[in-house]
């Protein structure tokens, strides 16, 4: 069978071809400004899209701090990227870019014996719990760094002409007293918030209402935006749950996943699938580095060529 004889719509064409069916549109050009967030795997499209000579928002290297009373993740030492791996914590930082969610400082808690107070050198820190590891010596110190990435992420929002998002897990953790979201379990990274979140199994039915309405919050505010999204092959690192496997917990969180994002794609206009979590799948294990769980470079680099090949 030749190449134009390929049929994608048929099982057997695909299994011998191994072939997606990605179809084409005008989304970019070496001057389109691309705001990225996500999950990890978006981290890894965003190095290679800079790379590229792409300029990605958010600018988070642009965003001051003291790194001897405030730590913002591992910006800039490590990467210059924080990950958001739901769409809660996503919907969450749209709401604050476009002012309407403003009461942050209000699920800030307190730290103590954990790494935090270690890297700090203090015997008491606070904890933004809505972003990944962020903490400061004080909560003025916190609620500062806080304001001043709202506002890059907002710049971001502003100047953008493309929105990738990058959708990673559902299993989440909600904050008991304020109910939002936060971007990590509690106890984790630099450590902080034991019991004061619980665990939330996320649905369908929540995703799609979170996507929908940060597909609705930019359209009010730049109806001729593109908005492109794309699950994440990044596998969970673990599971919360105590009634599956995390190879399940997996599973039916990218189902999930998938399935919203062909939902919403089908329901609003400028709004487009990149299948980055099915190229992982196609090329299995290859794609992959030895933890089976992070991609390769050299794949991400992949998925970036198809997504400049098919949108531009």
């Amino acid at each position: 069978m030749t190449k134009a004889q390929y049929d994608p719509f048929q099982w057997q064409d695909f299994l011998l071809h191994q072939r997606l069916l990605m179809p084409r549109e005008s989304l970019v050009s070496q001057k389109t400004k691309i705001f990225t967030i996500g999950s990890c795997f978006a981290q890894e499209l965003r190095l290679v899209m800079k790379k590229k000579g792409y300029f990605v928002y958010p600018d988070y290297l642009s965003i001051s701090f003291d790194k001897n009373t405030q730590i913002f993740d591992k910006v800039p030492d490590v990467r210059d990227f924080i990950a958001h791996y739901d769409t809660f914590s996503i919907l969450q930082e749209f709401e604050a870019s476009f002012g309407i969610w403003k009461n942050r400082e209000s699920g800030f808690w307190e730290v103590t014996d954990q790494y935090a107070n270690e890297l700090l050198q203090q015997n008491l820190v606070f904890q933004d719990p809505y972003r990944k590891m962020c903490y400061a010596a004080s909560k003025d110190l916190l609620a500062e760094m806080s304001d001043n990435v709202t506002q890059a992420i907002k710049v971001g929002v502003v100047k953008s002409d493309l929105y990738v998002l990058t959708l990673g897990l559902t299993e989440v953790w909600k904050h008991k007293t304020t109910n939002k979201y936060l971007c990590r379990p509690p106890g984790t990274g630099y450590g902080g918030g034991g019991g004061c979140a619980e665990l939330h199994l996320s649905t369908f039915a929540e995703n799609h209402v979170n996507l929908t309405r940060i597909i609705e919050l930019i359209k009010a505010h730049y109806p001729q935006k593109k908005i492109v999204i794309s699950v994440s092959p990044v596998s969970l690192q673990r599971t919360w749950r105590r009634d599956v496997d995390v190879y399940t917990a997996n599973l039916e969180s990218k189902s999930i996943l998938r399935s919203v994002a062909g939902q919403v794609c089908r329901e609003h206009c400028n709004v487009f699938y990149f299948p980055s979590y099915e190229m992982a799948s196609v090329s299995g294990l290859e794609a992959f580095q030895k933890n089976g769980r992070h991609v390769k470079p050299e794949f991400a680099e992949l998925v970036v060529d198809n997504f400049l090949s098919i949108f531009s």
